[in-house]
């Protein structure tokens, strides 16, 4: 092989002979020549020559190693372990010199070379032991290349040398990992599953070691082995997923833990595509709100985005993991104080997902508002402003779960007492700016708005809002909205009550125990007044409005003037379905005694009036119908004495008592041609603009 005997290059202790076996193909004849070397390095360490010892092993290194020539590369490492073997436990001194060429060899072309490599190492460890941690960089750097590798005798062998290296570690007590971590984070996001594997084991027997602190290194490599849930391989998921369990156990058990990286990872995986992944992650972060409490507060806003991007997962273990550690995390919050978590950037987190596209991640985004409006209206106040574009934009979504709870959350922002025209006045600015919304949900959104706040201020302040508007074509879609919820909603009957009790006067209230009281009246003739001013936007629900409160001589006074303020669109088909409704309406329940007064006609003339004048109003029609059957149930004899005076006489006479009312009517019809004067006023101008609009077309065709 052209090796040159040169006196002190270490060739001169290696006879000819032996050379040329080294580098035969015969595997007994390398062993054998491996063994004489062992042999004479066994003597010139008994003879105290190491420096001849170091010569030798920088000649094979030299020369051998790193010869083109496959089988002269096998016999340069059975050489080394021959000699690691013979100097015994001199071997630390030398490890520097043989481990860098054994572990070159593991990328060796030769899968025969890369065999030899492990055998090689193998012995030399063996004998080197503990002292081989020294240089436990190196080797795991070897070892994770050759994790890898195809060729099955190169796995088994690899595999016995890396269940030696463990042990050898598990024994020592100098392990150095805080400078082995730095090699393990780069190394942790592979993704060959055999080098996984290799990682997996590693971690596992590192953290097994007591005098070995893994749990404090964790989050340099928790997202890499994190990723190991998603491979393919069961067995690889299955072993991270062991190692993972036992951390988890260790942090349970740990009297101090920093969570913040940890929990920045887990929120991360809590977006995994991967089934496994993301359960495995709402699992942790389920048990880290047990374990550190208030020490998870100020994670909040990020552990609730990862229970939003769940909640509403295809898969049902995964919705009950998200369930679970939801109702965790409103469990911390609801103990803590406000200075604790970060109202804002939780209410950022809400807002972005009060527009997803599941209803499910909608519905626990609006019971966390409604929560927190609950424990901290205060600090929720502060920057409520953030949340009425999503609010005010829920109001019109498709799910009625959604909308209830968007409804709750505007009620209880209303409650607030300084933030209640504000809601109010939101909520009607939108119903203003969507036409849609005013006709399909206002009717819901309103009513509700009656249920959970006081109907009377919700009345009075929309009734203001109203009045103050410029919007003729909405002011009258929304009175006729509230008049209808008026007369219908079970939770305005103490509102009709005080409406009713409007017009008694001190001659009633004497003669009835069950009169209203002059207060009780008094409040009711300043409702009635207060929502007269709006509903002077639609006559037809302002004639039910005085029908409501018994202003009966007021009402037959609209009946007459319906034609002139209506002008020439009295016989409009809106205006005659305004009135149908009307006519339904009087036979509804909350007209009961309405339809009793007319059981005794000489008392009540101005009803009579009223109902005939709107029965002349009237087409031909199913309406008209029913109303001339109503009528035709009027006693005759009552009639009768109406006709020919005696009301005065026996009656007690209705129209002084509205007279003596607090209640000025002839300001309030002034209110009604004010109002009404604008009606006629906007439709000569979009009369005007049509006109115009017509020529412009006529003379751009010509």
């Amino acid at each position: 092989f052209g090796v040159l005997e040169m006196p002190g290059s270490g060739a001169d202790l290696l006879p000819p002979h032996l050379l040329r076996s080294l580098g035969q193909k015969e595997y007994d004849k390398r062993k054998g020549a491996a063994l004489e070397i062992e042999q004479a390095i066994k003597d010139l360490r008994d003879a105290g020559q190491h420096e001849r010892v170091r010569e030798v092993v920088l000649y094979v290194v030299r020369d051998l190693a790193g010869s083109p020539h496959p089988n002269v590369r096998k016999g340069a490492l059975h050489a080394l372990a021959g000699v690691a073997i013979g100097l015994r436990e001199d071997l630390p001194q030398f490890l520097p010199e043989i481990l860098p060429p054994v572990l070159a060899s593991f990328c060796d072309p030769d899968c025969r070379v890369r065999y030899y490599a492990c055998e090689s190492l193998y012995n030399i460890a063996k004998v080197a032991r503990s002292h081989c941690v020294a240089h436990f960089n190196d080797i795991f750097e070897a070892l994770f290349k050759l994790s890898a590798d195809t060729d099955l005798g190169v796995q088994n062998g690899f595999q016995l040398l890396d269940r030696l290296m463990k042990d050898i570690v598990a024994e020592s007590d100098n392990f150095d990992i805080s400078a082995f971590m730095p090699l393990l984070r780069r190394r942790i996001f592979v993704a060959n599953s055999y080098t996984r594997q290799f990682l997996i084991g590693w971690i596992a027997i590192l953290d097994s070691v007591p005098d070995i602190e893994m749990l404090q290194h964790l989050p340099g490599f928790f997202d890499g082995l994190f990723h190991m849930l998603s491979d393919l391989n069961k067995e690889i998921r299955q072993q991270a997923y062991a190692v993972l369990y036992d951390f988890l156990q260790e942090i349970k058990a740990a009297p101090n833990m920093a969570y913040e990286p940890i929990v920045a990872i887990l929120v991360q995986h809590c977006a995994s595509r991967d089934r496994f992944s993301r359960l495995t992650a709402l699992t942790w972060l389920h048990a880290f709100l047990s374990l550190g409490k208030a020490q998870l507060l100020p994670f909040s806003p990020a552990v609730l985005e990862a229970v939003l991007r769940s909640i509403s997962h295809g898969e049902d273990e995964i919705r009950d993991a998200a369930a679970q550690t939801d109702r965790a995390l409103r469990a911390l919050v609801h103990s803590s104080t406000e200075a604790d978590f970060d109202m804002q950037a939780i209410l950022a987190t809400l807002v972005q997902h009060m527009r997803a596209e599941a209803v499910r991640t909608r519905v626990t985004a609006f019971q966390w508002i409604a929560m927190l409006l609950r424990q901290r209206p205060a600090a929720l106040l502060r920057h409520a402003e953030a949340l009425w574009p999503a609010l005010l934009d829920s109001l019109g979504d498709e799910a009625e779960e959604v909308v209830f709870l968007d409804i709750e959350v505007v009620a209880r922002l209303a409650a607030q007492t300084e933030y209640f025209a504000t809601a109010l006045g939101k909520v009607m600015g939108r119903f203003a700016d969507s036409p849609s919304l005013l006709e399909a949900r206002a009717p819901l959104i309103l009513r509700e708005l009656t249920v959970l706040l006081e109907p009377r201020r919700v009345y009075v302040e929309l009734a203001s809002l109203v009045v103050s508007s410029t919007d003729l074509p909405f002011c009258a879609l929304m009175v006729q909205t509230l008049n209808g919820i008026l007369h219908s909603s079970p939770a305005l009957r103490e509102l009709r009550e005080s409406l009713r009790a409007a017009m008694s006067d001190e001659k009633e209230r004497g003669s009835k125990a069950d009169a209203p009281s002059a207060a009780a009246a008094a409040e009711g003739a300043e409702l009635f007044k207060q929502l007269y001013a709006a509903w002077c936007h639609a006559p037809v629900a302002l004639l039910s409005l005085c029908l409501l409160a018994e202003a009966h001589e007021h009402a037959s006074e609209l009946i007459s003037r319906f034609a002139a303020v209506e002008g020439g669109e009295m016989g409009s088909v809106e205006f005659l379905l305004q009135l149908d409704r009307l006519v339904q309406l009087i036979e509804a329940p909350v007209f009961a005694r309405l339809r009793l007064q007319l059981l005794q006609p000489e008392s009540h003339p101005a009803l009579v009036a009223v109902l005939y004048g709107l029965l002349m109003l009237l087409p031909q029609s199913g309406a008209f119908q029913t109303l001339q059957q109503r009528l035709s149930l009027v006693p005759q004899l009552g009639l009768l004495r109406l006709h020919i005076g005696f009301r005065d006489k026996e009656a007690g006479g209705r129209g002084r008592q509205q007279q003596k009312a607090a209640i000025d009517f002839g300001e309030l019809q002034g209110t009604f041609e004010r109002v009404q004067q604008r009606y006629r006023e906007h439709r000569r101008a979009l009369q005007e603009q049509q006109r115009l609009s017509l020529l412009d077309d006529d003379r751009t065709l010509g």
